[in-house]
């Protein structure tokens, strides 16, 4: 029994330094693709490794750094713990982040039918509500926004769109018929229609911004007649939508 116990208690001894040698070529590998991707000039990121867990530390500019740190430690390490803070060179107010995140995604070339992204700053922070048609979208938004400037982070609370063959039978049917209807019908074939589809088990929301309460009603009462279990009207009229703006660009964050 002492021989085996002996035995072990040397295995841990070998191991306690080759481990600390790792740990310290791991650092190196990360600080080297952090330099080779420009953040040693531009950013303040300190990399530590303990017991194979990377930790970064310090500051950067731009959200966008932020995120390169990330996935060039991500690259070496099997985790990674991000703790560096975005300390923008040139803040900037809540309502212009909002502004141009909110152009960022309406441009955005994947942004479809299905999709129905809600943005909100607060101190620099983008929170995103909502949902989008797969999740590749979900990961996929948060790229496009990294470069906008005075960002400090996002917050990505959107949902996905269920997968399930009734749930995707259901979508396309309260889509298609909501576009069919008189009231909607213009729209059709827009990229950016005023009622967005959310399904997931056979739960429905609604949501989006329309010129009218009827128009409101109307969509509900489509959507009601499937056989959703149940549905949701988050639909929002214009001039509410208005009078919210004017609301925010009345706060000077």
């Amino acid at each position: 029994m002492k021989a085996a116990l002996a035995a072990v208690a040397a295995l841990a001894l070998a191991a306690g330094p080759a481990f600390a040698g790792s740990d310290s070529a791991l650092r190196q590998k990360i600080e080297a693709r952090l330099a080779r991707a420009g953040l040693d000039r531009r950013a303040d990121v300190t990399v530590t490794v303990e017991d194979g867990v990377a930790r970064l530390t310090g500051i950067v500019l731009l959200y966008s750094d932020l995120r390169a740190a990330d996935r060039a430690a991500r690259k070496e390490a099997r985790s990674v713990v991000n703790e560096l803070r975005v300390v923008p060179e040139s803040p900037r107010s809540d309502s212009a982040i909002r502004k141009d995140a909110q152009t960022v995604v309406l441009r955005w070339v994947r942004y479809g039918a299905f999709d129905a992204v809600a943005v909100d700053v607060r101190d620099g922070v983008v929170d995103l509500h909502g949902w989008v048609d797969t999740p590749v979208k979900k990961r996929e938004v948060e790229d496009l926004l990294a470069p906008v400037d005075g960002l400090r982070d996002v917050h990505n609370d959107l949902r996905i769109q269920g997968f399930s063959s009734g749930d995707r039978q259901l979508l396309r049917q309260i889509h298609e018929r909501i576009y069919a209807d008189p009231m909607f019908e213009r729209w059709a074939s827009v990229p950016d229609p005023p009622v967005r589809v959310f399904v997931d088990r056979g739960r429905v929301t609604l949501a989006g911004v329309v010129a009218t309460n009827v128009e409101r009603q109307t969509a509900w009462s489509i959507a009601r007649a499937t056989l959703a279990f149940s549905v949701s009207n988050q639909l929002v009229i214009e001039s509410e939508r208005r009078e919210a703006e004017e609301r925010k660009k009345d706060d000077p964050r």
